[in-house]
């Protein structure tokens, strides 16, 4: 069963990674654009390693504090600076998650693999000049007895913005993923208990389709 059930997901290819992060803009000033593959949505999704995730992530979260130390100094010499501005950053969810992710690495080594099988994808689709970018970790735990693929964990670039490509492409990813396993449920139910982003963009799209093509 256990075979059976993740055959499908090793097909997805492990692919080199480059640690760096790249600016919302090119040097042009034109933004970074993302494009889904549409025809399988699943095809943008990479398997990783815990090790990958992890240097991937601590990447990202250098390239926050570096952002905020930067912004801070500039405040400080334009004498704007708030002792409690550092606490306004908006991304601060981003800091939490990446945390976070590092509890489920931690847990990924240790939990037997016989009930339940952890899985870290990263999404990547298509930038339409040509470059190469991470904008998703994302933590799955599949359930071998109860055969579900349940979403656990969200952690998104801090150069990702909604207007690049909509993350409502990656839950369709995940759903063309769980298809094609042919033997497992999707379950979005913890990361909507503990994400209410996730919740309110997910879900209140999915009751727009409803009454457009309902």
């Amino acid at each position: 069963m256990l075979m059976k059930l993740l055959s499908l997901f090793f097909i997805l290819v492990s692919f080199p990674f480059t640690y760096t992060l790249n600016p919302k803009k090119l040097p042009n000033g034109k933004l970074l654009k993302y494009v889904a593959n549409k025809k399988s949505p699943s095809s943008d999704l990479k398997i990783i390693s815990p090790a990958q995730a992890s240097l991937i992530t601590k990447n990202w979260m250098e390239n926050i504090v570096v952002g905020i130390f930067n912004d801070e100094n500039k405040k400080l010499q334009e004498k704007t600076f708030s002792s409690k501005s550092i606490f306004d950053y908006d991304d601060l969810h981003i800091v939490t998650n990446i945390n976070q992710l590092e509890q489920y690495i931690q847990d990924s080594y240790s939990i037997s693999k016989e009930k339940r099988k952890t899985l870290f994808l990263a999404w990547n689709p298509q930038e339409i000049h040509g470059q190469n970018n991470i904008i998703f970790i994302i933590v799955v735990y599949i359930l071998i007895e109860k055969q579900e693929f349940v979403i656990r964990h969200l952690v998104q670039s801090p150069y990702w913005d909604p207007s690049q490509i909509d993350s409502n492409e990656l839950k369709l990813a995940l759903e063309d993923q769980n298809c094609k396993n042919n033997c497992t449920s999707i379950n979005l139910d913890y990361l909507y208990e503990n994400d209410l982003r996730y919740k309110l963009a997910w879900a209140v799209w999915n009751l727009t389709l409803d009454k457009e093509f309902g």
